[in-house]
């Protein structure tokens, strides 16, 4: 009699009290938390508003850090087709030659799930993307499947969910897919659009928590500075001609009025100069500016060609 209750009790599974599968396979334990930097974030949203109003998808690279920790730290889009509300990925070759140029790099990360984008409708799975998690979950058993609203998120606010399949055993036995621990008490309220697409019967939600390393604040205070990369930019070849056809009119302008500044004598006079307009001066500035502007303009014309 001993034995058979300590059976029975050892048939018991997780909070919903349901018999776990009879497999071999170790049971996931689902009390993970997602770690998204604010890197992989600003990211995910940058891409999925340039996509809208179709969906967009990529990659999410990280590492897991123990049983219980999964730490995103960046991200990379996909070429895709998509829908309204479906995406397709379409293009494996291309998967496997980033992560082979993220390791020339020497980022070591690999892949922990994908992402993509569900415009102005929520957080959810739709069932291709049910099956597209799986596939990837058939790869590495911990993947996480990543969603974003790009229109939905503001400022302050971004409405984002990270989820994960149940097992088709599991579904069809109806058993409560969190058998070793959960996070449940951390995780968001879904919303009723979520659950009748499935939540709760072909994937549940994961915890999503974001941290932000000293470097990752400087490089978000930085995002609206000038920086160094601006001097790089190649200005169009009309746009250039123009610049340089009305600097070289100032510049001759200049040059007349400082032939008579200088014939006149009036160069000597000190005193006389003070608040005046000085051409020499002006003529010196235009010229300076005039050869900053196309050495700027060579050197990242010939930067281009070299490494695009």
């Amino acid at each position: 009699i001993m034995q058979n209750l300590l059976s029975q009790l050892g048939g018991m599974g997780g909070m919903g009290g349901g018999r776990r599968p009879q497999s071999d396979e170790p049971l996931r334990d689902t009390a993970e938390t997602i770690h998204i930097s604010s890197l992989a974030l600003l990211k995910m949203l940058i891409h999925g508003r340039a996509g809208v109003p179709l969906e967009v998808m990529g990659l999410m690279i990280g590492e897991y850090l123990d049983e219980y920790t999964i730490r995103v730290v960046d991200v990379f889009s996909m070429p895709q087709t998509a829908t309204g509300q479906s995406v397709e990925a379409v293009d494996d070759e291309y998967q496997s030659r980033m992560l082979e140029k993220l390791e020339v790099v020497n980022r070591p990360e690999k892949v922990v799930g994908w992402y993509h984008s569900h415009p102005g409708f929520g957080c959810w799975l739709s069932m291709e993307d049910v099956m597209t998690a799986k596939g990837y979950e058939q790869l590495t058993p911990r993947s996480v499947s990543v969603v974003v609203d790009p229109i939905q998120s503001v400022r302050g606010k971004v409405v984002v969910d990270a989820f994960r399949t149940i097992p088709d055993e599991m579904a069809l036995m109806q058993i409560e897919p969190r058998q070793t621990t959960s996070n449940i008490g951390f995780l968001s309220r879904p919303t009723a659009q979520a659950v009748a697409q499935g939540l709760g019967r072909h994937y549940y939600n994961l915890p999503i928590a974001y941290r932000k390393h000293e470097h990752e604040v400087r490089m978000l205070l930085n995002v609206h500075r000038r920086g160094w990369q601006e001097g790089l930019k190649v200005t169009s070849v009309a746009e250039q001609r123009k610049h340089m056809t009305d600097t070289m009119a100032k510049i001759r302008s200049f040059a007349t009025q400082t032939e008579k500044f200088i014939t006149s004598g009036q160069d000597e006079d000190e005193i006389g100069n003070v608040g005046k307009l000085n051409p020499a001066v002006h003529l010196q500035q235009e010229a300076e500016s005039l050869l900053s502007a196309n050495l700027n303009d060579s050197i990242g014309a010939m930067i281009n060609a070299i490494v695009f």
